[in-house]
């Protein structure tokens, strides 16, 4: 099995889509309404690969997943105690649910923290939906520090909690 993290193409777009689509629909029929039809939408998935932040993990030259990598942190962000600097974040990380339990999850987290480390940043944050139970599970074992949570009002209501992680870099 070949297995890569590239920047996203244009010429990719709508199979980004079909495979955020699949995850979307696997999430809300577990009652997981991290999603809406605001974020992430084509409009953002088109926005974030101008900028040149949007990857794919590529399965045998397919696209298994897709995940947003820059600087941008939320403003809701700015009351967690974070400990590290030089960070790097990851948004809207997700796995196609016809990869998912085969340690693909695993092998695309040390991707992003590999070119994170490549690209001279320290560390990694990100955010994960608190009723989220295998995305949790996965960054804490993988050694993701639990910083705090913070509230989407922007989410529905009942779904609005999402937990903060960072992770130092191994260079």
């Amino acid at each position: 099995m070949t297995i890569q993290l590239i920047k996203a193409s244009r010429e990719q777009l709508d199979t980004i889509m079909d495979v955020y689509r699949r995850c979307k629909k696997d999430l809300d029929e577990k009652g997981m309404l991290q999603w809406n039809d605001q974020y992430p939408s084509r409009e953002y998935f088109e926005e974030v690969m101008d900028n040149g932040n949007l990857y794919v993990l590529m399965v045998d030259g397919e696209v298994a997943g897709s995940a947003t990598l820059n600087e941008w942190q939320s403003p809701e962000w700015s009351e967690i105690p974070w400990e590290l600097k030089d960070e790097w974040v990851i948004h809207a990380l997700f796995l196609d649910p016809l990869q998912q339990g085969n340690g693909l999850g695993k092998i695309f987290m040390e991707q992003c923290e590999e070119l994170a480390g490549e690209k001279g940043y320290r560390s990694i944050r990100l955010d994960a939906y608190s009723r989220n139970t295998g995305a949790k599970a996965l960054y804490e074992k993988m050694g993701y520090e639990y910083r705090g949570s913070v509230h989407f009002t922007t989410k529905p209501e009942g779904h609005q909690e999402y937990r903060c992680y960072e992770k130092a870099v191994t260079l």
